[in-house]
Protein backbone atom coordinates (compact mmCIF):
# COMPACT_ATOMS: atom_id res chain seq x y z
CA UNK A 1 0.00 0.00 0.00
CA UNK A 2 1.22 3.52 -0.80
CA UNK A 3 2.32 5.37 2.31
CA UNK A 4 -0.39 7.89 3.23
CA UNK A 5 0.55 11.45 2.28
CA UNK A 6 -0.83 14.20 4.51
CA UNK A 7 -0.21 17.87 3.76
CA UNK A 8 -0.94 20.56 6.36
CA UNK A 9 -1.55 24.04 4.96
CA UNK A 10 -1.40 27.42 6.65
CA UNK A 11 0.05 29.23 9.61
CA UNK A 12 1.10 28.81 12.28
CA UNK A 13 3.83 26.29 11.59
CA UNK A 14 2.68 24.43 14.71
CA UNK A 15 -0.42 23.35 12.77
CA UNK A 16 1.75 20.62 11.29
CA UNK A 17 2.50 19.32 14.79
CA UNK A 18 -1.19 19.45 15.67
CA UNK A 19 -2.08 17.30 12.64
CA UNK A 20 0.74 14.85 13.41
CA UNK A 21 -0.37 14.47 17.04
CA UNK A 22 -3.98 13.96 15.98
CA UNK A 23 -2.86 11.12 13.69
CA UNK A 24 -0.43 9.79 16.31
CA UNK A 25 2.47 9.90 13.85
CA UNK A 26 5.87 11.57 13.81
CA UNK A 27 5.90 15.18 12.62
CA UNK A 28 8.14 14.23 9.70
CA UNK A 29 5.31 12.11 8.31
CA UNK A 30 3.22 15.25 7.76
CA UNK A 31 4.29 17.76 5.13
CA UNK A 32 3.63 21.48 5.55
CA UNK A 33 3.27 24.48 3.27
CA UNK A 34 2.43 28.06 4.33
CA UNK A 35 -0.33 28.86 1.84
CA UNK A 36 -2.89 27.43 -0.55
CA UNK A 37 -0.98 28.91 -3.49
CA UNK A 38 2.12 27.00 -2.48
CA UNK A 39 0.01 23.84 -2.15
CA UNK A 40 -1.48 24.24 -5.63
CA UNK A 41 1.96 24.84 -7.09
CA UNK A 42 3.29 21.75 -5.33
CA UNK A 43 0.56 19.56 -6.81
CA UNK A 44 1.17 20.87 -10.33
CA UNK A 45 4.98 20.88 -10.27
CA UNK A 46 5.68 17.66 -8.35
CA UNK A 47 2.79 15.68 -9.92
CA UNK A 48 2.32 14.23 -6.43
CA UNK A 49 -1.00 15.01 -4.79
CA UNK A 50 -1.55 14.23 -1.09
CA UNK A 51 -4.17 11.82 0.16
CA UNK A 52 -5.33 14.43 2.66
CA UNK A 53 -4.94 18.18 2.55
CA UNK A 54 -5.68 19.79 5.93
CA UNK A 55 -6.31 23.56 5.99
CA UNK A 56 -5.61 25.49 9.19
CA UNK A 57 -7.97 28.05 10.65
CA UNK A 58 -5.54 30.72 9.38
CA UNK A 59 -6.56 29.98 5.76
CA UNK A 60 -9.25 32.43 4.69
CA UNK A 61 -12.63 31.11 3.53
CA UNK A 62 -12.17 32.33 -0.06
CA UNK A 63 -8.77 30.64 -0.33
CA UNK A 64 -10.10 27.43 1.22
CA UNK A 65 -12.99 27.26 -1.23
CA UNK A 66 -10.61 28.06 -4.10
CA UNK A 67 -8.23 25.23 -3.36
CA UNK A 68 -11.18 22.93 -2.78
CA UNK A 69 -12.32 23.62 -6.35
CA UNK A 70 -8.76 23.24 -7.65
CA UNK A 71 -8.17 19.90 -5.91
CA UNK A 72 -11.54 18.48 -6.92
CA UNK A 73 -10.62 18.87 -10.61
CA UNK A 74 -6.84 18.37 -10.55
CA UNK A 75 -6.66 15.59 -7.94
CA UNK A 76 -10.12 14.12 -7.27
CA UNK A 77 -8.72 11.37 -5.02
CA UNK A 78 -7.43 13.95 -2.49
CA UNK A 79 -9.60 14.62 0.55
CA UNK A 80 -9.66 18.23 1.79
CA UNK A 81 -10.62 19.07 5.36
CA UNK A 82 -10.91 22.53 6.86
CA UNK A 83 -10.31 23.62 10.46
CA UNK A 84 -12.30 26.66 11.58
CA UNK A 85 -12.37 28.67 14.83
CA UNK A 86 -15.89 29.90 14.16
CA UNK A 87 -17.42 28.71 10.87
CA UNK A 88 -19.17 31.58 9.08
CA UNK A 89 -22.87 31.19 8.16
CA UNK A 90 -23.28 29.14 5.03
CA UNK A 91 -19.65 27.96 5.04
CA UNK A 92 -20.53 24.28 5.37
CA UNK A 93 -22.70 24.29 2.26
CA UNK A 94 -20.17 26.29 0.25
CA UNK A 95 -17.39 23.97 1.43
CA UNK A 96 -19.27 20.87 0.35
CA UNK A 97 -19.95 22.40 -3.08
CA UNK A 98 -16.23 23.15 -3.39
CA UNK A 99 -15.35 19.52 -2.71
CA UNK A 100 -14.20 19.96 0.91
CA UNK A 101 -15.12 16.79 2.79
CA UNK A 102 -15.25 18.07 6.35
CA UNK A 103 -15.18 21.28 8.42
CA UNK A 104 -13.72 20.75 11.90
CA UNK A 105 -14.23 23.03 14.89
CA UNK A 106 -10.80 24.25 16.04
CA UNK A 107 -12.01 23.84 19.63
CA UNK A 108 -12.53 20.12 19.09
CA UNK A 109 -10.18 17.68 20.78
CA UNK A 110 -7.24 16.15 18.98
CA UNK A 111 -9.18 12.86 19.07
CA UNK A 112 -11.96 14.51 17.05
CA UNK A 113 -9.45 15.97 14.59
CA UNK A 114 -7.72 12.60 14.38
CA UNK A 115 -11.02 10.85 13.62
CA UNK A 116 -11.73 13.33 10.82
CA UNK A 117 -8.25 12.91 9.37
CA UNK A 118 -8.47 9.12 9.46
CA UNK A 119 -11.89 9.17 7.78
CA UNK A 120 -10.43 11.37 5.06
CA UNK A 121 -7.43 9.05 4.65
CA UNK A 122 -9.67 6.00 4.42
CA UNK A 123 -11.85 7.69 1.77
CA UNK A 124 -8.86 8.81 -0.29
CA UNK A 125 -6.90 5.55 -0.19
CA UNK A 126 -10.05 3.57 -0.87
CA UNK A 127 -10.91 5.70 -3.88
CA UNK A 128 -7.34 5.50 -5.14
CA UNK A 129 -7.61 1.70 -5.35
CA UNK A 130 -10.39 1.91 -7.88
CA UNK A 131 -9.44 5.24 -9.44
CA UNK A 132 -5.68 5.79 -9.53
CA UNK A 133 -4.62 9.37 -8.89
CA UNK A 134 -3.85 11.39 -11.99
CA UNK A 135 -1.33 14.24 -11.95
CA UNK A 136 -2.54 17.75 -12.61
CA UNK A 137 -2.41 18.70 -16.26
CA UNK A 138 0.82 20.48 -17.15
CA UNK A 139 0.72 20.21 -20.92
CA UNK A 140 0.75 23.98 -21.35
CA UNK A 141 4.03 25.79 -21.72
CA UNK A 142 5.35 27.17 -18.45
CA UNK A 143 7.08 30.53 -18.38
CA UNK A 144 9.12 31.91 -15.51
CA UNK A 145 8.17 34.48 -12.90
CA UNK A 146 10.56 36.98 -11.35
CA UNK A 147 9.19 39.32 -8.67
CA UNK A 148 10.66 42.60 -7.47
CA UNK A 149 9.95 43.43 -3.82
CA UNK A 150 10.70 45.87 -1.05
CA UNK A 151 8.54 46.71 1.93
CA UNK A 152 10.10 50.19 1.95
CA UNK A 153 8.99 52.71 -0.63
CA UNK A 154 11.33 54.86 -2.67
CA UNK A 155 14.13 52.31 -3.12
CA UNK A 156 13.65 51.80 -6.88
CA UNK A 157 11.44 48.72 -6.99
CA UNK A 158 9.23 49.92 -9.84
CA UNK A 159 12.22 51.43 -11.64
CA UNK A 160 13.95 48.02 -11.60
CA UNK A 161 10.84 46.09 -12.69
CA UNK A 162 10.23 48.39 -15.67
CA UNK A 163 13.83 48.48 -16.85
CA UNK A 164 14.36 44.77 -16.30
CA UNK A 165 11.31 43.99 -18.46
CA UNK A 166 12.83 46.04 -21.29
CA UNK A 167 16.23 44.41 -20.87
CA UNK A 168 14.92 40.84 -20.76
CA UNK A 169 12.78 41.41 -23.87
CA UNK A 170 15.69 42.93 -25.80
CA UNK A 171 18.32 40.41 -24.74
CA UNK A 172 16.25 37.24 -25.07
CA UNK A 173 13.81 38.22 -27.86
CA UNK A 174 11.20 36.63 -25.64
CA UNK A 175 7.74 37.88 -24.72
CA UNK A 176 7.55 39.51 -21.30
CA UNK A 177 4.53 40.31 -19.16
CA UNK A 178 5.08 43.23 -16.77
CA UNK A 179 2.53 43.04 -13.95
CA UNK A 180 1.88 46.04 -11.72
CA UNK A 181 0.45 44.34 -8.64
CA UNK A 182 0.13 47.46 -6.51
CA UNK A 183 -3.60 48.01 -6.92
CA UNK A 184 -3.66 51.05 -4.63
CA UNK A 185 -0.92 53.31 -6.01
CA UNK A 186 0.92 51.37 -8.71
CA UNK A 187 2.95 53.49 -11.11
CA UNK A 188 4.62 51.06 -13.51
CA UNK A 189 2.88 52.69 -16.45
CA UNK A 190 4.33 56.09 -15.51
CA UNK A 191 7.84 54.83 -16.26
CA UNK A 192 6.65 54.29 -19.84
CA UNK A 193 4.76 57.57 -20.19
CA UNK A 194 1.43 55.76 -20.10
CA UNK A 195 -1.61 55.40 -17.86
CA UNK A 196 -3.45 52.17 -17.02
CA UNK A 197 -6.90 52.04 -18.54
CA UNK A 198 -8.36 48.84 -17.12
CA UNK A 199 -10.26 48.70 -13.81
CA UNK A 200 -9.21 46.21 -11.16
CA UNK A 201 -12.15 43.99 -12.15
CA UNK A 202 -10.53 43.37 -15.56
CA UNK A 203 -7.30 42.28 -13.87
CA UNK A 204 -9.23 40.00 -11.52
CA UNK A 205 -10.98 38.50 -14.56
CA UNK A 206 -7.63 37.11 -15.70
CA UNK A 207 -7.98 34.57 -12.89
CA UNK A 208 -10.66 32.81 -14.94
CA UNK A 209 -9.07 33.35 -18.37
CA UNK A 210 -6.25 31.29 -19.76
CA UNK A 211 -7.07 31.65 -23.46
CA UNK A 212 -4.53 33.84 -25.18
CA UNK A 213 -7.02 36.26 -26.75
CA UNK A 214 -8.71 36.87 -23.40
CA UNK A 215 -5.40 37.45 -21.60
CA UNK A 216 -4.10 39.84 -24.26
CA UNK A 217 -7.30 41.89 -24.22
CA UNK A 218 -6.33 43.14 -20.75
CA UNK A 219 -2.73 43.95 -21.70
CA UNK A 220 -1.08 47.11 -23.00
CA UNK A 221 1.93 46.81 -25.30
CA UNK A 222 4.72 49.07 -24.04
CA UNK A 223 7.40 48.06 -26.54
CA UNK A 224 7.99 45.14 -28.84
CA UNK A 225 7.99 42.09 -26.62
CA UNK A 226 6.71 43.77 -23.41
CA UNK A 227 3.03 43.80 -22.44
CA UNK A 228 1.92 45.50 -19.23
CA UNK A 229 -0.93 44.43 -16.98
CA UNK A 230 -2.30 46.66 -14.25
CA UNK A 231 -5.33 48.55 -13.02
CA UNK A 232 -6.23 52.18 -12.57
CA UNK A 233 -4.98 53.04 -9.05
CA UNK A 234 -7.56 53.05 -6.29
CA UNK A 235 -6.36 53.64 -2.69
CA UNK A 236 -9.54 51.98 -1.39
CA UNK A 237 -8.88 48.69 -3.20
CA UNK A 238 -8.26 45.69 -0.97
CA UNK A 239 -5.57 43.12 -1.81
CA UNK A 240 -6.77 40.07 -3.73
CA UNK A 241 -7.22 36.67 -2.08
CA UNK A 242 -4.16 34.51 -2.65
CA UNK A 243 -6.19 32.08 -4.76
CA UNK A 244 -7.18 34.83 -7.21
CA UNK A 245 -3.66 36.26 -7.34
CA UNK A 246 -2.22 32.81 -7.98
CA UNK A 247 -4.58 32.17 -10.87
CA UNK A 248 -3.69 35.51 -12.47
CA UNK A 249 0.01 34.69 -12.25
CA UNK A 250 -0.51 31.21 -13.70
CA UNK A 251 -2.52 32.69 -16.54
CA UNK A 252 0.32 35.07 -17.43
CA UNK A 253 2.95 32.38 -16.93
CA UNK A 254 1.11 30.17 -19.39
CA UNK A 255 1.09 32.86 -22.08
CA UNK A 256 4.46 34.57 -21.69
CA UNK A 257 8.08 33.44 -21.60
CA UNK A 258 8.73 35.67 -18.58
CA UNK A 259 6.47 37.47 -16.13
CA UNK A 260 8.05 40.29 -14.12
CA UNK A 261 5.98 41.36 -11.12
CA UNK A 262 6.24 44.72 -9.40
CA UNK A 263 4.87 43.41 -6.10
CA UNK A 264 3.07 45.61 -3.60
CA UNK A 265 5.16 46.59 -0.58
CA UNK A 266 3.25 44.59 2.01
CA UNK A 267 2.87 41.02 3.17
CA UNK A 268 -0.76 40.55 2.19
CA UNK A 269 -2.13 37.24 0.93
CA UNK A 270 -1.82 38.63 -2.58
CA UNK A 271 1.90 39.32 -2.15
CA UNK A 272 2.55 35.98 -0.47
CA UNK A 273 0.97 34.31 -3.52
CA UNK A 274 3.52 36.16 -5.68
CA UNK A 275 6.34 34.84 -3.49
CA UNK A 276 5.02 31.28 -3.68
CA UNK A 277 4.95 31.28 -7.49
CA UNK A 278 8.14 33.23 -8.18
CA UNK A 279 11.15 31.43 -9.61
CA UNK A 280 13.26 34.29 -8.27
CA UNK A 281 12.54 37.12 -5.82
CA UNK A 282 14.70 40.23 -6.18
CA UNK A 283 14.82 42.26 -2.96
CA UNK A 284 15.70 45.92 -3.55
CA UNK A 285 17.31 48.13 -0.92
CA UNK A 286 19.47 51.21 -0.56
CA UNK A 287 22.49 52.16 1.55
CA UNK A 288 20.55 53.51 4.51
CA UNK A 289 19.70 52.14 7.94
CA UNK A 290 15.93 52.00 7.34
CA UNK A 291 16.38 50.22 4.01
CA UNK A 292 18.72 47.68 5.58
CA UNK A 293 16.23 47.03 8.38
CA UNK A 294 13.45 46.42 5.86
CA UNK A 295 15.74 44.04 3.94
CA UNK A 296 16.46 41.94 7.03
CA UNK A 297 12.77 41.84 7.96
CA UNK A 298 11.92 40.76 4.41
CA UNK A 299 14.46 37.94 4.44
CA UNK A 300 13.29 36.73 7.87
CA UNK A 301 9.65 36.90 6.77
CA UNK A 302 10.28 35.00 3.54
CA UNK A 303 12.19 32.37 5.50
CA UNK A 304 9.26 31.97 7.91
CA UNK A 305 6.95 31.55 4.89
CA UNK A 306 9.05 28.63 3.70
CA UNK A 307 10.56 30.43 0.67
CA UNK A 308 13.90 28.75 -0.18
CA UNK A 309 16.90 31.02 0.27
CA UNK A 310 18.22 30.11 -3.17
CA UNK A 311 15.26 31.91 -4.74
CA UNK A 312 16.27 35.25 -3.20
CA UNK A 313 18.52 37.86 -4.78
CA UNK A 314 19.54 41.21 -3.28
CA UNK A 315 19.91 44.33 -5.43
CA UNK A 316 21.54 47.40 -3.92
CA UNK A 317 20.26 50.55 -5.59
CA UNK A 318 22.24 53.81 -5.55
CA UNK A 319 25.18 51.69 -4.47
CA UNK A 320 27.74 54.45 -4.89
CA UNK A 321 25.98 56.79 -2.50
CA UNK A 322 28.38 58.58 -0.18
CA UNK A 323 25.79 58.61 2.57
CA UNK A 324 25.73 55.47 4.67
CA UNK A 325 27.90 52.39 5.11
CA UNK A 326 30.02 50.80 2.41
CA UNK A 327 28.96 47.75 0.45
CA UNK A 328 31.54 45.64 2.30
CA UNK A 329 30.24 46.86 5.66
CA UNK A 330 26.67 45.94 4.70
CA UNK A 331 27.62 42.39 3.70
CA UNK A 332 29.79 41.86 6.78
CA UNK A 333 27.44 43.29 9.39
CA UNK A 334 24.16 41.98 7.97
CA UNK A 335 25.62 38.70 6.72
CA UNK A 336 23.83 39.25 3.40
CA UNK A 337 25.39 38.77 0.00
CA UNK A 338 24.63 41.63 -2.39
CA UNK A 339 24.09 39.98 -5.75
CA UNK A 340 24.11 43.08 -7.93
CA UNK A 341 24.34 46.85 -7.63
CA UNK A 342 22.89 49.85 -9.48
CA UNK A 343 24.76 53.19 -9.29
CA UNK A 344 23.24 56.59 -8.61
CA UNK A 345 22.62 58.75 -11.67
CA UNK A 346 20.56 61.74 -12.73
CA UNK A 347 19.50 59.79 -15.84
CA UNK A 348 16.92 58.01 -13.65
CA UNK A 349 14.68 61.01 -12.82
CA UNK A 350 15.20 62.34 -16.36
CA UNK A 351 13.98 59.07 -17.85
CA UNK A 352 10.90 59.10 -15.61
CA UNK A 353 10.07 62.61 -16.78
CA UNK A 354 10.51 61.47 -20.38
CA UNK A 355 8.31 58.43 -19.81
CA UNK A 356 10.99 56.09 -21.18
CA UNK A 357 12.96 53.53 -19.12
CA UNK A 358 16.68 54.33 -18.73
CA UNK A 359 17.53 51.07 -20.48
CA UNK A 360 15.95 52.47 -23.64
CA UNK A 361 16.62 56.21 -23.29
CA UNK A 362 20.28 56.01 -22.15
CA UNK A 363 21.49 52.53 -23.14
CA UNK A 364 25.18 53.40 -22.64
CA UNK A 365 24.73 54.82 -19.14
CA UNK A 366 26.15 53.07 -16.08
CA UNK A 367 22.59 52.47 -14.87
CA UNK A 368 21.55 50.75 -18.12
CA UNK A 369 24.71 48.61 -18.04
CA UNK A 370 23.86 47.57 -14.47
CA UNK A 371 20.35 46.57 -15.60
CA UNK A 372 22.01 44.55 -18.37
CA UNK A 373 24.03 42.64 -15.78
CA UNK A 374 20.89 41.88 -13.78
CA UNK A 375 19.09 40.65 -16.91
CA UNK A 376 22.09 38.52 -17.86
CA UNK A 377 22.18 36.97 -14.38
CA UNK A 378 18.54 35.99 -14.71
CA UNK A 379 18.67 34.89 -18.34
CA UNK A 380 21.90 32.97 -17.88
CA UNK A 381 19.94 30.33 -15.98
CA UNK A 382 17.33 29.76 -18.64
CA UNK A 383 18.78 30.56 -22.06
CA UNK A 384 18.99 27.35 -24.06
CA UNK A 385 16.52 25.55 -21.81
CA UNK A 386 13.35 27.59 -22.24
CA UNK A 387 10.83 26.79 -24.94
CA UNK A 388 9.19 30.05 -26.09
CA UNK A 389 5.54 30.23 -25.16
CA UNK A 390 4.49 32.69 -27.84
CA UNK A 391 3.90 32.04 -31.50
CA UNK A 392 5.78 35.19 -32.47
CA UNK A 393 5.83 38.95 -32.15
CA UNK A 394 3.58 39.42 -35.18
CA UNK A 395 0.92 37.24 -33.58
CA UNK A 396 1.19 39.25 -30.34
CA UNK A 397 0.63 42.56 -32.13
CA UNK A 398 -2.39 41.17 -33.98
CA UNK A 399 -3.92 39.96 -30.73
CA UNK A 400 -3.48 43.39 -29.24
CA UNK A 401 -5.10 45.00 -32.25
CA UNK A 402 -1.89 46.73 -33.26
CA UNK A 403 -0.64 47.12 -36.81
Amino acid sequence: MTKPRVLAIGMPVEFRQQVARALDVDQDEVDWLPSVTAAEESVVVTHLAPHVLALSSDVKDADALGIGDFISTSSPTTAVILVRDTPSPGLMGAAMRAGIRDVIDARATEDDLGDALRRALAWSTGLEKVRPAQPASTDRARGRIISIFSSKGGVGKTFLASNLAAAVARRSEAQVALLDFDLKLGDVFSYWGREPVHPAADLVALASRDDRDGVMSVGTELMEGVVAFGATPDPATDPMPSDTAGKILRSLRGNFDFTIVDASNDYSDQTVAVFDLSDEIWLVTGLDVVGMRHLLIAMDTLNSLGIPRDRLRVVLNRADSRVGPSLEDVERVLKVNIDLTIPSSDVVPRSLNKGTPVYLSDPESDVALAIDRIANKFLGKVVGHHAPVAAGRKRLRLLLGLS
